[in-house]
């Protein structure tokens, strides 16, 4: 059987997901901008939008990979289509509809922070998943620099658990945000499999 029409019907369903999940953001990031008092803007929230949309960007171009997957079972699309969801989810938990019994969006973020990270801690491991569904080929591409990324990714999940003051979650978030932009931008591979960035 011929999967290009399964995977485009897949990714349809997938691009619903993303596409709602980018939009929660950039409404987001528009209502602060627009009434940043009744938000309460705070740059540890920032930190973590912009890094929510770094990844979501460059985990939808990523998924293009999914056209090599040559056996679909409706296992593999429910696994595709929650990591999906939970990326959603995560965008939701950036946006409550309602911070006013948190003062601002980064007390809020700060008193919620294990459902966050928890959340984060997910999509790393789903990730796991994801590119394994990909195959051997896409785990050779990533290199020795992928699980690296993993492991980094699940510290800063033990310590956004831990760490209580709104300063210290600032500098994690700054850092966090840091090192997935440059993280992407060295180990970033065009459709073809070549890096974007040659050394």
């Amino acid at each position: 059987m011929d999967t290009a029409p399964v995977f485009l019907h897949i990714r349809v369903v997938m691009g619903i997901i993303l596409g709602l999940s980018i939009t929660t953001l950039l409404r987001g990031l528009a209502s602060i901008i627009e009434h940043p008092q009744r938000r309460g803007c705070s740059l540890l929230h920032v930190c973590w939008v912009a890094w929510a949309l770094v990844s979501l960007v460059t985990f939808w171009w990523w998924e293009f990979r999914l056209s090599e997957v040559h056996h679909w079972t409706f296992g593999i699309y429910l696994f595709v289509i929650s990591y999906c969801a939970v990326w959603y989810l995560l965008c939701t938990l950036l946006f409550p509809d309602d911070v006013r019994e948190y003062g601002s969006l980064g007390n809020y973020l700060l008193q919620r922070r294990r459902w966050f990270f928890a959340v984060i801690g997910l999509l790393t491991l789903l990730d796991l998943g994801d590119t394994a569904i990909k195959g051997h080929s896409r785990w050779r591409l990533l290199g020795e620099a992928y699980p690296l990324h993993t492991a980094l990714m699940l510290v800063v999940v033990a310590l956004g658990w831990r760490l209580r003051s709104q300063r210290s979650q600032g500098i994690l978030a700054g850092l966090t945000l840091a090192y997935q932009t440059i993280y992407f931008a060295v180990e970033y591979f065009t459709l073809d499999g070549t890096p974007a960035v040659r050394t």
